[in-house]
């Protein structure tokens, strides 16, 4: 599996060492983290117990050679409004963030490790549920 991008979910599950998603992690030659995600994990190490502890495994991450962050810029914005009309035409509406999420691994063709079936809704979106 050449590419593989993070949600929130999966990035814990793979910290917390679950075989379900370090099988996936393991066998990318490249891991994207949407810059949404990297946002809603500070969010946990600032508001966790385990600050230091989290910072540091983020960190670790971060620094690896397979890491790219996805950034958002036009393009993505451009993404992002295309899959909130089609979800909101389908009565079936997700989080945005959620929605930031998935534009970002549609515009840099990463399939997303997640384990939030609401990702399901979103078409053209590659996903690896666990």
């Amino acid at each position: 599996m050449p590419k593989l991008a993070l949600d929130t979910s999966a990035y814990i599950a793979y910290v917390q060492n679950d075989t379900a998603v370090t099988k996936f992690v393991d066998r990318a030659s490249s891991i994207g983290l949407p810059i949404i995600v990297i946002g809603e994990l500070y969010f946990g190490i600032f508001d966790g117990s385990k600050s230091e502890q989290n910072s540091q495994k983020l960190n670790r991450l971060l620094a690896s050679p397979r890491v790219e962050i996805l950034n958002v810029d036009e393009t993505s914005a451009r993404i992002f409004g295309e899959i909130s009309t089609e979800l909101k035409k389908s009565g079936k509406p997700i989080q945005q963030n959620d929605v930031w999420i998935a534009a970002l691994c549609k515009q840099y063709s990463y399939p997303l490790a997640t384990s939030d079936k609401g990702f399901e809704r979103i078409t053209g979106l590659e996903l690896r549920l666990f």
